[in-house]
């Protein structure tokens, strides 16, 4: 079974890698739409546009599910690509809930891209969870894109969230979200800056339990088939970009699972 998973860039690498760690027999084409980066800069109607098209890539693709691996692009567009196709949608919103949970201090930063955090999807969700905590809305412009270009980027990405972190070290957040999907790949950087004192929540985990949710519903007898996972053999990682090939080994080696990378191709979308 083949399952679609899409990002601007290298941020959906995080689900990716967390979907073959707790499924390793599922076969994964990730797109990184490099040619339209950053999303987080884009219009609504602009993203809405886009999805739809990766939408029907992914369709030739023959996937039997589409994960967008991206913030901006869940809240902005993901009910024109459900409308477009039939084919199971997975989204990624920022996790507020387990955030809301889990914070001694009730105070929580949510850190995404402008459109993120501006959207209304992101008010109602803190709207529903966050009770009596205190909520800090941070975003930044750059850092996806300079997430995007690691390592060359390092020092300015280390100067950004050295800022952010000040700020929010200054209103004693205790518990972090990291709501855009390339954050988590520099996690490492937001612990030496606020501390292991605070939480940092990433969605990774409750998107995979939830693909193998809707793949269970949409799928039952294939699903049945694939179990025992143990008697599976690993499935292939396909690794495509809108830009081109020069950004595929800087993306690929965000892939824990390197040896299951199968193919690196440039696709026009």
């Amino acid at each position: 079974m083949k399952i679609g998973v899409i990002d601007s860039g290298a941020g959906g690498v995080t689900i990716l890698n967390a979907i073959h760690k707790k499924h390793p027999y599922l076969d994964l084409v990730y797109l990184a739409d490099d040619a339209f980066a950053p999303y987080g800069s884009k219009s609504i109607a602009q993203l809405q546009d886009r999805l739809i098209k990766i939408g029907r890539f992914f369709e030739n693709e023959n996937v039997s599910a589409i994960v967008v691996a991206c913030n901006t692009a869940t809240v902005a567009a993901i009910d024109a690509l459900r409308a477009s196709t039939s084919l199971p949608i997975i989204g990624v919103e920022p996790a507020v809930k387990p955030a809301f949970r889990i914070s001694k201090q009730r105070k929580v930063a949510v850190l995404g891209t402008p459109v993120t955090a501006q959207s209304p999807r992101l008010n109602q969700l803190i709207g529903l969870w966050k009770s009596d905590s205190q909520v800090s809305i941070m975003s930044s412009d750059t850092l996806a894109y300079d997430i995007d270009a690691w390592p060359e980027t390092e020092d300015k990405i280390k100067q950004t969230i050295k800022h952010l972190s000040q700020d929010m070290l200054a209103h004693n957040i205790d518990t972090l979200v990291l709501a855009c999907t390339h954050y988590p790949l520099v996690k490492h950087l937001f612990v030496q800056a606020l501390g292991t004192d605070c939480e940092i929540i990433e969605p990774s985990e409750g998107v995979t339990a939830q693909l193998i949710r809707r793949l269970e519903a949409s799928y039952p007898e294939a699903m049945h088939a694939l179990y025992p996972v143990s008697s599976q053999p690993e499935g292939q990682i396909e690794l495509c970009s809108s830009l081109g090939t020069k950004n595929m080994q800087r993306l690929a080696s965000w892939i824990v699972a390197s040896d299951a990378i199968s193919d690196k191709r440039h696709v026009t979308i």
